[in-house]
């Protein structure tokens, strides 16, 4: 427990931001959200240009008063407002968009040796040498007796 006066209305004041400013979050990830799931409608035919707009410009000035703020970094920010734009575009262009599917992340070695897998012959010597080399970490290491 603080001792001085000065830490207890320390305590006080990041409490009150705390609670303002993960009130400010949750309202960004709602605006997020339903930006999100207007564009999914675009893959089931419920497309509707002049009410998503509205929701990603809203979505937009949400993320930037929060970059504003300092509640998000504003490279976040920014890729945030990226992809949301891309998503859009892809829309109103009929495309399905992917507004839940994270592209998953590959290993350096699983890339390696998935290129290998494909393109054996114009593997080049060092691409096959790395991946015989991930091949035998992976290998379980005998017993010893």
């Amino acid at each position: 427990m603080a001792h001085h006066k000065s830490a207890i209305k320390r305590i006080r004041r990041n409490d009150r931001a705390n609670v303002r400013n993960s009130q400010y979050l949750s309202a960004v990830k709602t605006a997020v959200k339903k930006f999100r799931l207007a564009v999914l409608g675009a893959g089931q035919g419920t497309f509707d240009k002049e009410a998503v707009r509205p929701l990603f410009v809203n979505a937009q000035s949400a993320l930037g008063k929060a970059a504003t703020k300092g509640i998000l970094h504003r490279n976040n920010v920014s890729r945030k407002i990226g992809r949301l734009s891309a998503m859009l575009r892809s829309a109103e262009a009929g495309e399905v968009a992917q507004a839940n599917v994270k592209a998953a992340k590959k290993s350096a070695a699983a890339r390696r040796v998935e290129a290998a897998a494909e393109a054996p012959a114009t593997a080049t010597v060092a691409t096959k040498a790395k991946v015989a080399k991930t091949a035998a970490k992976k290998a379980p290491a005998k017993a010893k007796k």
